[in-house]
């Protein structure tokens, strides 16, 4: 992990630095290497991925989610395609454990 603040290497894994309580990114150049687990515009299927992704304690991040909440999804065709999608999205280290747990999901 990478301390912004303290421009230092820190080997933990804790979310905050030890020295100063900055955020800690998880590499110098700030890039988070996340990549895309799960994809729909159903709202409800929404909700069953964050609480299965809490679950196991894995963080996340959500794309779209407040245009989906707005529109459902069901006037994509006349703002274009994205509208209504979310997207979710994990650190790499997690994607293999996140992409198992949504397999039955996946599949449907």
């Amino acid at each position: 992990m990478y301390c912004p603040n303290c421009d230092k290497i820190i080997d933990t894994i804790e979310k905050r630095c030890p020295t100063c309580n900055e955020y800690l990114l998880p590499n110098k150049n700030g890039k988070l290497d996340l990549v895309k687990i799960f994809e729909s515009s159903d709202i409800g299927m929404t909700a069953i991925i964050k609480s299965i992704l809490i679950s196991a304690d894995i963080d996340y991040l959500v794309k779209g989610e407040h245009m989906q909440s707005i529109l459902g999804g069901q006037f994509s065709f006349a703002f274009g395609a994205d509208i209504g999608k979310v997207e979710f999205f994990v650190h790499i280290d997690d994607e293999e454990v996140a992409t198992e747990l949504l397999t039955e999901i996946n599949s449907e």
